[in-house]
């Protein structure tokens, strides 16, 4: 790995923790990341762990993986990798929580590690069947930046809005579904979920888009995928995008080049937010109330927030 290249790597398994094994790992993973300078976000709870952690020398990650792997008793779990130039997060930090991946549901997740899963090649075999149904289970602002072909998109805001959505999915309850998501974990619940509903044949993608992007880029996934952390997004080769950031207005992925027409600051914002004051378009919250309020205008006409961007 070269010396001005971060190691990243993601991973999570459902599994049950009780308070006190979650306050010693948590201890433990805090003293292993600032011996060895990590950064990245860990997310512990009853039904298990959900992480994001990056090295600036990949031996540190490895060591930090091999303490997990003992700490949690998992020899067999599947570390996402990929790299980049800059750390995905500023920080390291540990947080427990109700549900390792929020659908408002604590507890309901899989018994089993493997929870109807088909490896990327099998998938890329299946999803060329068409009666077999794709469904993407992540939020829309995702799905707009990349997709599989075909994919259906329930148009969510947040991932706990599945069941009520999924309730409106015109297929047949045997008909043949295949689930993806970013890394696989959004699945692991979405297919309990709808076989609570009654579908028969469901099956998630094996880690997901990271997974698959891995052995089949410029393949049938199309465009890039959005990540949650500062990387915004990864491209076909899993590096971090050279086209999208933040909006500064909505905290959605966005590409739209803009010159702030308070400021002159150039920066770039969401198509939706470019659309709604693209004939004078701002480069921040603070520069959109001053030209507002200079405008006459009780408030900029910007896009309300879901609860995942608000800060």
């Amino acid at each position: 790995m070269c010396a001005d290249t971060i190691a990243i790597t993601t991973f999570y398994r459902f599994l049950p923790l009780a308070p006190e094994p979650i306050a010693a790992l948590k201890t433990r993973l805090e003293q292993v990341a600032e011996g060895a300078n990590l950064r990245g976000l860990c997310l512990l709870s009853a039904e298990g762990i959900n992480a994001t952690v990056s090295a600036s020398r990949s031996a540190d990650l490895v060591c930090f993986k091999a303490v997990v792997q003992e700490a949690l008793e998992l020899h067999d779990l599947q570390f996402k990798d990929s790299s980049g130039k800059k750390h995905p997060f500023r920080e390291f930090k540990v947080k427990v929580k109700n549900e390792i991946v929020t659908l408002g549901k604590p507890g309901f997740c899989p018994t089993l590690p493997h929870n109807d899963h088909i490896t990327p090649k099998q998938w890329q075999a299946d999803i060329r069947d068409p009666d077999t149904v794709v469904l993407d289970t992540r939020n829309a602002y995702e799905i707009k930046i990349g997709k599989f072909r075909r994919a259906v998109d329930l148009g969510l805001k947040e991932f706990n809005e599945f069941p009520q959505r999924v309730k409106s999915l015109n297929a047949n309850k045997d008909q043949r579904i295949l689930m993806y998501c970013t890394g696989g974990i959004r699945c692991e619940k979405a297919i309990l979920e709808m076989r609570a509903q009654g579908f028969k044949n469901v099956a998630q993608l094996e880690g997901g888009i990271l997974n698959y992007l891995k052995e089949f880029p410029e393949h049938d996934y199309q465009g890039e995928c959005f990540v949650f952390d500062y990387r915004v997004a990864v491209d076909q080769n899993l590096q971090a995008t050279s086209s999208y950031r933040l909006c500064p207005h909505c905290g959605q992925p966005g590409k739209t080049a803009i010159t702030c027409c308070k400021c002159a600051r150039q920066e770039v914002i969401c198509e939706a937010c470019f659309d709604q004051n693209q004939t004078h378009p701002t480069c921040s919250k603070n520069c959109a109330h001053h030209r507002a309020v200079n405008s006459g205008s009780r408030k900029p006409h910007l896009p309300e927030l879901s609860k995942r961007h608000r800060r």
